[in-house]
């Protein structure tokens, strides 16, 4: 799980003076179990109505027949992120540096392709080691 594979590389990230903050479109109350189930050390955020994802580009519609086949499993999306539109938010990770300005950005429709938490890490040490070489 995604979450879990970040609290592993939490520590490190401290280390380098960062941090893990995770944004979901999530409601709290689930966010809440979530986040006290896998003892988390970072926090999670909840974008409600995705208003920061669309401000990324980043919100998709499904199309009607993934709409269909959803309510065929009985799951909707308003129950977990109040969004009754089924919308969802591309999967992005990002490392913004003290100044807020993104530095790396990885983004792909494809929710089941997320870059590995050790490639951020390492991405982040370099952005670290260039920032102490300045």
């Amino acid at each position: 799980m995604e979450l879990e594979a970040l609290k592993e590389i939490h520590s490190e990230v401290q280390e380098l003076g960062a941090r893990i903050v995770v944004l979901t479109p999530e409601l709290e109350r689930y966010t809440r179990a979530l986040h006290k189930k896998l003892n988390l050390p970072f926090d999670i955020l909840t974008d409600l109505h995705l208003k920061i994802a669309e401000q990324f580009g980043l919100v998709f519609t499904f199309p009607d027949y993934l709409r269909d086949l959803y309510r065929s499993w009985g799951s909707t999306l308003d129950r977990f992120h109040d969004e009754s539109e089924y919308r969802l938010p591309m999967p992005a990770r990002y490392i913004v540096d003290s100044n807020n300005v993104i530095r790396t950005a990885d983004v792909n429709a494809d929710y089941t392709i997320r870059p590995e938490p050790s490639e951020t890490l390492r991405r982040l040490e370099e952005i670290v080691r260039t920032a102490a070489g300045s």
